[in-house]
Protein backbone atom coordinates (compact mmCIF):
# COMPACT_ATOMS: atom_id res chain seq x y z
CA UNK A 1 0.00 0.00 0.00
CA UNK A 2 1.21 3.45 -0.90
CA UNK A 3 1.88 5.94 2.11
CA UNK A 4 2.68 9.78 1.48
CA UNK A 5 6.70 9.88 2.48
CA UNK A 6 7.69 13.40 1.34
CA UNK A 7 9.35 15.30 4.27
CA UNK A 8 6.75 18.24 2.89
CA UNK A 9 3.65 15.62 4.67
CA UNK A 10 2.16 17.60 7.42
CA UNK A 11 1.16 14.37 8.78
CA UNK A 12 -2.50 12.76 10.04
CA UNK A 13 -2.22 14.97 13.76
CA UNK A 14 -2.14 18.36 11.40
CA UNK A 15 -4.92 16.73 8.66
CA UNK A 16 -7.27 15.76 11.89
CA UNK A 17 -6.21 19.35 13.73
CA UNK A 18 -7.24 20.85 10.94
CA UNK A 19 -10.07 19.27 9.77
CA UNK A 20 -12.03 19.74 13.64
CA UNK A 21 -11.17 23.02 13.15
CA UNK A 22 -12.66 23.87 9.64
CA UNK A 23 -15.77 22.17 10.25
CA UNK A 24 -16.16 23.95 13.79
CA UNK A 25 -16.03 27.12 11.55
CA UNK A 26 -18.88 25.47 9.07
CA UNK A 27 -20.99 24.22 11.87
CA UNK A 28 -20.99 27.84 13.40
CA UNK A 29 -21.30 29.54 9.65
CA UNK A 30 -24.42 26.89 8.94
CA UNK A 31 -25.67 27.95 12.07
CA UNK A 32 -26.25 31.30 11.26
CA UNK A 33 -26.97 31.07 8.00
CA UNK A 34 -23.56 32.41 6.72
CA UNK A 35 -23.11 30.09 3.85
CA UNK A 36 -21.08 32.85 2.08
CA UNK A 37 -18.57 31.84 4.47
CA UNK A 38 -17.95 28.85 3.14
CA UNK A 39 -17.81 29.96 0.04
CA UNK A 40 -15.36 32.34 0.67
CA UNK A 41 -13.17 29.92 3.02
CA UNK A 42 -9.97 27.84 1.51
CA UNK A 43 -9.90 24.34 3.67
CA UNK A 44 -10.77 21.95 0.52
CA UNK A 45 -6.91 20.34 1.48
CA UNK A 46 -7.75 19.11 4.69
CA UNK A 47 -11.25 18.51 4.93
CA UNK A 48 -11.03 16.30 1.82
CA UNK A 49 -7.62 15.19 0.90
CA UNK A 50 -6.66 13.61 -2.49
CA UNK A 51 -3.78 11.55 -4.00
CA UNK A 52 -3.34 14.87 -5.88
CA UNK A 53 -0.28 16.97 -5.21
CA UNK A 54 -1.87 20.30 -4.90
CA UNK A 55 -0.48 23.99 -4.75
CA UNK A 56 0.82 23.01 -1.46
CA UNK A 57 2.84 19.90 -3.59
CA UNK A 58 2.54 17.14 -1.43
CA UNK A 59 2.08 18.48 1.90
CA UNK A 60 -1.57 17.43 2.08
CA UNK A 61 -1.63 14.83 -0.26
CA UNK A 62 -2.67 11.18 0.69
CA UNK A 63 -2.28 7.68 -0.56
CA UNK A 64 -4.28 4.62 0.02
CA UNK A 65 -1.77 3.69 2.91
CA UNK A 66 -2.79 7.26 4.37
CA UNK A 67 -6.74 6.97 3.73
CA UNK A 68 -6.79 3.61 5.66
CA UNK A 69 -4.91 5.14 8.29
CA UNK A 70 -7.26 8.02 8.55
CA UNK A 71 -10.07 5.71 8.28
CA UNK A 72 -9.27 3.77 11.26
CA UNK A 73 -10.32 6.77 13.70
CA UNK A 74 -13.82 6.96 13.75
CA UNK A 75 -14.45 10.45 15.07
CA UNK A 76 -12.46 11.63 12.08
CA UNK A 77 -15.04 10.08 9.33
CA UNK A 78 -17.90 11.55 11.05
CA UNK A 79 -16.32 14.65 10.91
CA UNK A 80 -15.31 14.15 7.49
CA UNK A 81 -19.11 13.04 6.29
CA UNK A 82 -20.38 16.01 8.31
CA UNK A 83 -17.91 18.39 6.59
CA UNK A 84 -18.72 17.42 2.99
CA UNK A 85 -22.20 17.47 4.23
CA UNK A 86 -22.58 21.11 5.31
CA UNK A 87 -20.05 22.04 1.89
CA UNK A 88 -23.21 20.38 -0.05
CA UNK A 89 -25.57 22.36 1.57
CA UNK A 90 -23.80 25.31 0.93
CA UNK A 91 -24.36 24.42 -2.64
CA UNK A 92 -27.99 24.09 -2.20
CA UNK A 93 -27.73 20.34 -2.00
CA UNK A 94 -28.85 17.16 0.13
CA UNK A 95 -26.15 15.16 0.32
CA UNK A 96 -27.84 11.66 1.34
CA UNK A 97 -31.42 12.42 -0.02
CA UNK A 98 -29.18 13.15 -3.31
CA UNK A 99 -31.18 16.61 -4.23
CA UNK A 100 -31.51 20.05 -4.21
CA UNK A 101 -32.32 21.49 -1.03
CA UNK A 102 -36.05 22.84 -1.38
CA UNK A 103 -36.36 27.01 -0.26
CA UNK A 104 -32.26 27.69 0.15
CA UNK A 105 -31.09 30.17 1.55
CA UNK A 106 -29.67 32.58 -1.03
CA UNK A 107 -26.37 32.12 -0.37
CA UNK A 108 -27.27 28.01 -0.67
CA UNK A 109 -26.14 28.08 -4.22
CA UNK A 110 -23.53 26.97 -6.69
CA UNK A 111 -20.44 29.60 -6.32
CA UNK A 112 -18.65 28.66 -9.80
CA UNK A 113 -15.60 26.48 -7.90
CA UNK A 114 -15.47 23.11 -9.73
CA UNK A 115 -12.16 22.44 -8.09
CA UNK A 116 -14.36 21.74 -5.02
CA UNK A 117 -16.82 19.93 -5.88
CA UNK A 118 -13.92 17.60 -8.31
CA UNK A 119 -11.37 17.42 -4.87
CA UNK A 120 -14.24 16.91 -2.38
CA UNK A 121 -15.51 14.14 -5.38
CA UNK A 122 -12.57 12.62 -5.75
CA UNK A 123 -11.90 12.45 -1.85
CA UNK A 124 -15.24 10.75 -1.13
CA UNK A 125 -14.33 8.07 -3.93
CA UNK A 126 -10.82 7.85 -2.17
CA UNK A 127 -12.10 7.19 0.88
CA UNK A 128 -14.66 4.79 -0.57
CA UNK A 129 -18.02 6.67 0.40
CA UNK A 130 -19.78 5.10 -2.96
CA UNK A 131 -23.19 6.81 -1.94
CA UNK A 132 -22.09 10.21 -1.10
CA UNK A 133 -19.65 9.97 -4.45
CA UNK A 134 -22.76 9.12 -6.14
CA UNK A 135 -24.93 11.96 -4.67
CA UNK A 136 -22.07 14.42 -5.62
CA UNK A 137 -21.67 12.94 -9.04
CA UNK A 138 -25.63 14.17 -9.33
CA UNK A 139 -25.10 17.08 -8.64
CA UNK A 140 -21.96 17.82 -11.37
CA UNK A 141 -24.50 16.48 -14.11
CA UNK A 142 -27.55 18.64 -12.95
CA UNK A 143 -24.85 21.65 -13.17
CA UNK A 144 -23.46 20.31 -16.12
CA UNK A 145 -26.94 20.14 -18.15
CA UNK A 146 -27.59 23.40 -16.98
CA UNK A 147 -24.66 24.53 -18.89
CA UNK A 148 -22.35 25.34 -16.10
CA UNK A 149 -18.38 24.19 -16.88
CA UNK A 150 -16.39 22.00 -14.87
CA UNK A 151 -13.06 24.00 -16.63
CA UNK A 152 -10.29 24.65 -14.06
CA UNK A 153 -7.31 25.85 -15.20
CA UNK A 154 -7.13 24.02 -18.35
CA UNK A 155 -8.58 20.82 -17.16
CA UNK A 156 -12.05 19.57 -17.57
CA UNK A 157 -12.44 18.22 -13.86
CA UNK A 158 -16.17 16.58 -15.34
CA UNK A 159 -14.42 13.84 -16.63
CA UNK A 160 -14.90 12.27 -12.75
CA UNK A 161 -18.14 12.37 -13.20
CA UNK A 162 -19.05 10.51 -16.27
Amino acid sequence: MRYNTSPEFVGYALIKTRQREQLDLFEKWAAADQWVEIHLAHYEWWMYPIDEPSSYRLAWTVYAGDVAELKQDADYLGRYVRGVELLAAAWGWQLAAADFIAQPHPDQRWHNWPIRLYKCARSLSLFGFTGEFESLRRYAHHLMQQGKTMQWQGRDLGVLFQ
